[in-house]
Parts: C-alpha cells; sequence; structure tokens
C-alpha cells in the first residue's frame, strides 16, 4: 500500500511541475524532458546493474546466516553488525536499497536493514573518506562521525518497539 501512496505522490508533483513548466514557457517543457532524458540514460544503467548486484548477493549469502546474523531476533548484536555493514556498503542509495530488500526477503529484520540503511545513509566509510573529510576537514568529518554513531542502533531498536504494535 505505501508504494502506492508514494507512487499517487511522485506521479501528481511530476504533473504539477508539468504545469508549472507549461505556464513558464514554449522552452520549458522541451528543456525538462531533454534533461530528464540525460539524467535516465546516466541513471538506468546503475540501477540496473545495483539491483542485479543485490540480486547475486541475496543469492550467494545463504539465507540462514542472514537469519542468524541480522534477523529479527538477533538483538543488538544484528543492530551493531547491521550497522557496520551499512558503514562499509560501497555505492549510492540503488545499490544500499537493494540490498537492504534483498536481506529483507531471505530473512533479515527490518530493525537491522533500518540500521544498515541508516549507518549506510549517515557514515558510510567510502563517502566520509573520499568526500566528507576533504572537503570539510578531519575535525568536523569525524565530529559528525562520533554524533551520528548511535543513531542507526538507535534507530533500529525504535523500530522493533514500532513493530510489536
Amino acid at each position: 500500500m505505501s508504494i502506492l501512496i508514494a507512487s499517487v505522490l511522485l506521479y501528481g508533483a511530476v504533473l504539477g511541475l508539468g504545469v508549472l513548466a507549461y505556464r513558464r514557457g514554449a522552452g520549458a517543457i522541451p528543456e525538462a524532458l531533454r534533461i530528464a532524458r540525460d539524467q535516465a540514460l546516466s541513471v538506468a544503467p546503475r540501477i540496473v546493474l545495483a539491483v542485479i548486484g543485490a540480486g547475486f548477493i541475496a543469492a550467494l549469502v545463504p539465507p540462514e546466516w542472514v537469519a542468524t546474523f541480522v534477523g529479527r531476533d538477533t538483538g543488538l548484536a544484528g543492530l551493531l553488525l547491521a550497522s557496520l555493514i551499512g558503514a562499509l556498503t560501497p555505492g549510492g542509495p540503488m545499490l544500499a536499497f537493494a540490498v537492504g530488500g534483498g536481506a529483507l526477503e531471505v530473512g533479515a529484520g527490518a530493525p537491522q536493514i533500518m540500521a544498515f540503511v541508516t549507518a549506510w545513509s549517515l557514515y558510510n566509510l567510502n563517502r566520509l573518506l573520499v568526500w566528507e573529510v576533504p572537503i570539510v576537514g578531519r575535525l568536523p568529518a569525524l565530529q559528525r562521525f562520533v554524533l551520528a554513531l548511535p543513531l542507526p542502533v538507535i534507530l533500529g531498536f525504535v523500530a522493533g518497539q514500532l513493530g510489536a504494535f
């Protein structure tokens, strides 16, 4: 049901933006379509490869391992391991979310996947070392990293508690 709501919101936003582009003038819609085409050509291969890669990961990792290490009943240890895996997962959102979805399908717990995705988005080590440290400096990057460190576990724990209702 949530995918239906998200789709309706997305289509509504695109329709609203289309109306605004139409009102702006004749050149806005062709320009928007050109930009959309260029972005689609750039992103589509990444999405396909990320989904295929996540499928390979799901097929290669035995489901009993997933349930044992990051299953719903793994508690704090599973949240910590999922956070570590999220921090070490390279790549963009197409890969991270595909891996998270694949892990859910083979036995991972939703709280653990919440911790995985949160860790990936807050302090992915590749992004931290390649982008953040060189741009903002070591101290601010380290301060943000340390402050964000407990958040994946906290959010995973809260997600687990909410799932009990």
